[in-house]
């Protein structure tokens, strides 16, 4: 059970240090008719930049006078878990964008959104999305081993000009993502089209992660048998 039970207030006022730095926050819970401190050492990660006079946040409170929004995190990320686990929570809102995917955000909880997940193809979430765009229809995929949250599309995206089965022919070159690294084994999956997944060595020297982009040459393709293979030219 929680120790803390989570609740909501308005930002009244934000108060700097000699050095400019924020020493404390007040804030007030209507509700309750309660006015409440929050110091420097129980914000947490709040984004100051983002946070204004009279702006909605969460906390708990640790007595009657002083609040935390540090101790709040953990009750909101148990609530965001739960949410995507049972599929209520079904959206999310970009924060960041970066070459092998997104920073999203879901009630404040940082999650990541690789391309791999996103797409069928070599399309990149800052290909569709932006900064502030809200993402409709993801799914909570897994807990990575650096406990982020990490999500997927419950359908993934398709470019309609995205390869078809025509084009898989040896010697073509295709752009793709890699959706899946056996390091063990050196080698990797890449995605080239809905359905498709080319299977290649990784380069020697090289090291590759789910998300990123690669040029690809076809060297083999089979589809009643081993399916596609090829070699991976360049990463991108």
């Amino acid at each position: 059970m929680d120790k803390y039970i989570m609740k909501k207030a308005l930002i009244q006022d934000i108060v700097f240090d000699e050095f400019n730095k924020v020493d404390y926050i007040n804030i007030f819970n209507a509700n309750e008719n309660k006015y409440l401190r929050v110091y420097s050492e129980e914000m947490g990660s709040i984004n100051i930049n983002t946070c204004r006079k009279h702006s909605l946040v969460d906390y708990v409170e640790i007595d009657d006078n002083k609040a935390s929004f540090k101790r709040a995190i953990p009750i909101k990320r148990k609530m965001v878990l739960q949410g995507l686990k049972n599929e209520k929570i079904k959206s999310c809102m970009v924060t960041d964008t970066k070459e092998w995917g997104a920073f999203v955000s879901i009630m404040g909880i940082s999650c990541i959104l690789r391309n791999c997940d996103f797409s069928n193809d070599a399309t990149a979430v800052k290909d569709i999305y932006k900064k502030g765009d809200t993402i409709e229809g993801i799914r909570f995929r897994k807990v990575s081993a650096k406990d982020r949250i990490s999500l997927e599309m419950k359908e993934k995206y398709t470019n309609p000009h995205s390869l078809s089965e025509r084009n898989l022919k040896k010697g073509n070159i295709v752009l793709g993502m890699i959706r899946n690294v056996k390091e063990d084994k050196n080698r990797c999956f890449v995605g080239i089209s809905k359905g498709f997944d080319l299977l290649a060595s990784i380069p020697n020297g090289e090291k590759v992660s789910e998300g990123q982009k690669v040029v690809c040459m076809i060297t083999g393709v089979n589809l009643e048998g081993y399916g596609v293979r090829g070699r991976i030219l360049n990463i991108l």
